[in-house]
C-alpha cells in the first residue's frame, strides 16, 4: 500500500468512526463499508452494526448479498450476532452463508442463527451437523443444545457414533430416560472415554433424573473401569453433598472406594 492510500484509508477509519459516535448519516460509513482496503471496510462493518437506524441494517446485509471478502463478511456477522433482532430479512440472507465455502463464516452464520426463535432455523443446525469442519459442528450441536431441540437426537447419537468431540455435551443436554438406555447400550461400539464423557455430562445436569436413572448411569460407568470414568464419578459425588442419601451417589461412592482400594 502507498503512503497516499495508506493515509486515505485512515483518514476512511476515522470519519467513518466521528459518523457512528456523532449519530449522524451512515453514508460515510457505507462508503467506507465498499472500499478495497479489509481493515477500513471492516471497522465500517462493525460500526454499522453498533448502529440502531435500519439503514445501517440494510447495508450490511445488502453488502453480505452482492459479495465481500472473506474478512469483512465475518465482521458483519459479528456485528449482527450482538444486534437484538432477528428478522425475516435477516434470516434470508443468512441461510445462503450456511453453505459458505469460508469455514468461519459459516461458523458466525450458524451462531447467529441459533439465536432466532423461528422453527425454521432447527433444519438447518441440524443440516450444519454434518458440516465437514468440526468448528461449525460444535457450534451447531451447542445452538440445539441451547434450544433443548428433542429432535436432534438421531444426528446427535450419530456424531457420537462418528467419534466427533462435540456429541457427549450435545447428547447429555437433550438425553431422555430412552435415550439413556440406548447409551448403556453402545457400550463397546463407541470408544469408552466419549461414553463416558457424556454420561458424566449426564450426572452434572441438576435436572437430570429420576434418581433410578441417575442409577443406571453410574452402573453403566461402573462397567468402564477407567481413569475417566472414576474421576466422571467422583465429580458427580462432589457437586453436592446435601443429596448424599441417594442411592445413585450410595452406588457411586462404593464404585470409587472399592477402586481406590485396589
Amino acid at each position: 500500500m502507498t503512503l497516499n492510500k495508506f493515509w486515505m484509508a485512515l483518514s476512511l477509519m476515522w470519519s467513518g468512526f466521528a459518523y457512528a459516535a456523532q449519530g449522524e448519516d451512515l453514508g460515510q460509513l457505507k462508503h467506507a463499508l465498499s472500499q478495497p482496503s479489509e481493515p477500513v471496510a471492516t471497522e465500517a462493518a462493525l460500526a454499522l452494526a453498533k448502529s440502531s437506524d435500519p439503514g445501517a441494517l440494510e447495508a450490511l446485509l445488502d453488502c453480505l448479498a452482492t459479495g465481500a471478502p472473506p474478512k469483512v463478511q465475518v465482521a458483519i456477522l459479528e456485528g449482527l450476532e450482538a444486534r437484538p433482532k432477528r428478522d425475516a430479512e435477516l434470516w434470508q440472507v443468512l441461510k445462503h452463508f450456511l453453505n459458505n465455502r469460508n469455514s468461519n463464516i459459516r461458523k458466525h452464520a450458524v451462531t447467529i442463527v441459533g439465536k432466532m426463535s423461528d422453527a425454521k432455523v432447527v433444519p438447518a443446525l441440524i443440516h450444519a451437523l454434518s458440516d465437514s469442519a468440526e468448528e461449525v459442528r460444535a457450534q451447531a450441536a451447542l445452538e440445539l443444545s441451547l434450544k433443548k431441540e428433542r429432535s436432534a437426537e438421531a444426528p446427535f447419537l450419530k456424531l457420537l457414533e462418528h467419534q466427533d468431540a462435540a456429541a457427549p455435551a450435545a447428547v447429555a443436554s437433550i438425553a431422555t430416560p430412552g435415550l439413556v438406555h440406548r447409551l448403556s447400550e453402545m457400550l463397546g461400539r463407541v470408544p469408552d472415554p466419549l461414553l463416558v464423557s457424556t454420561f458424566g455430562e449426564l450426572l452434572k445436569r441438576t435436572d437430570f433424573g429420576p434418581d433410578p436413572l441417575r442409577l443406571e448411569v453410574v452402573r453403566t460407568l461402573a462397567k468402564m473401569p477407567s481413569v475417566d470414568s472414576t474421576t466422571a464419578l467422583i465429580e458427580y459425588l462432589s457437586a453436592s453433598t446435601r443429596e448424599s442419601s441417594r442411592p445413585s451417589r450410595i452406588e457411586a461412592q462404593k464404585i470409587v472406594d472399592q477402586r481406590s482400594s485396589q
